[in-house]
């Protein structure tokens, strides 16, 4: 054993080489743990980047006297489903919606730019409630929406009026208190879906909507989808746009219209997702034509949330009905793929 006072021997003229090359070695490490982590930051930061530029960017807006605060449980499912937090807006105009709703639309048409400009985006989604789908509707209709809106979410809208009208103090409730409106009859007339198909609509009702009544008074003709809320457990007009069901749906129909297909579909490469892109060129595989609930009864698709989901692919067919029809093409084994293309 070594004495306590004795210290280890080196040649006093190898101590400076030595020193040199060991702060040598730990500068190396150092800088190579350094490289390491800005990489991985850098890529990070760059799949955060991709991901969040996934989605048009969602502007919400509650219905009459709401507030902004009115839309943060939906802003909260669709973050927490992968929406990017910079891309989730909550807005309602200067009145509450309680004004001349083609004011309203006006307003709304400043934060649409606004959104755009911030965001980088050409088009964003609008999740509207109650009255606010009427001032959306106008919007895109009469003040050039239709080009910056790719989509049209419309939750308990008195788009053909409501029997439940004691409201009438307010200006937009004398728009929409009758079907028979100045207001209702000049926005429904031509077409209730303005700029579609450019524009994807979906309406969400619920049997249990005393407010915008009777319920189907939501429904709009040429939609992509009118989508009901029945059942014990259907929410009512005020817990509609937080109930987990119609949440669902909205973001089903958000993913299954983004970068609407154009053209003849192309094969696809890598992990199938519920936006794969289609073939450009003919592909081989079997094709199948069906209602949306025959695809899911053969065991092509499957039901999620009342919708059909091609098996493999994830690519939303639509409602999980037998009235909807769609083409499918097998390219592997219990993969199948939209393909409009199909005979």
């Amino acid at each position: 054993m070594m004495p306590a006072n004795t210290q280890p021997s080196f040649a006093s003229e190898n101590r400076p080489d030595r020193r040199k090359r060991l702060l040598a070695a730990a500068s190396a490490a150092l800088v190579a743990v350094a490289t390491t982590v800005v990489a991985l930051t850098s890529y990070s930061a760059s799949a955060e980047t991709t991901a969040a530029a996934t989605h048009d960017p969602v502007i919400m807006i509650p219905g009459m006297t709401g507030t902004p605060s009115n839309m943060d449980p939906m802003k909260a499912n669709l973050q927490s489903n992968g929406w990017a937090a910079n891309r989730l807006f909550t807005w309602t105009d200067s009145s509450s919606m309680t004004q001349d709703l083609a004011k309203a639309a006006q307003e709304l048409g400043t934060k649409v730019d606004q959104v755009r400009t911030q965001t980088g985006a050409s088009k964003v989604v609008l999740a509207t409630w109650s009255a606010s789908t009427l001032a959306a509707r106008y919007y895109i209709k009469n003040l050039g929406g239709a080009d910056k809106v790719s989509q049209y979410i419309g939750y308990a809208g008195p788009q053909h009026g409501t029997t439940n009208n004691g409201c009438q103090f307010y200006v937009s409730c004398q728009q929409f208190g009758s079907a028979n409106s100045p207001f209702l009859r000049e926005l429904n007339s031509g077409t209730e879906v303005p700029g579609h198909p450019q524009v994807a609509y979906m309406t969400i009702r619920s049997v249990k909507d005393i407010n915008a009544a009777p319920y189907d008074t939501a429904k709009l003709a040429g939609a992509d989808d009118n989508y009901l809320l029945s059942g014990a457990t259907a929410p009512t007009h005020f817990t509609i746009v937080k109930d987990a069901t119609a949440l669902a749906a909205m973001r089903a129909f958000i993913i299954a219209h983004e970068n609407p297909p154009t053209g003849t579909p192309t094969p696809t490469t890598g992990t199938p997702t519920s936006t794969t892109a289609p073939p450009t060129s003919t592909p081989s595989g079997q094709c199948f034509s069906s209602s949306n609930h025959g695809h899911v009864v053969d065991g092509r698709a499957h039901d999620s949330y009342g919708y059909a989901l091609a098996n493999g692919s994830n690519q939303n067919l639509g409602v999980n009905s037998l009235y909807v029809s769609t083409k499918l093409r097998q390219t592997g084994p219990n993969y199948y793929v939209i393909d409009r293309t199909c005979p």
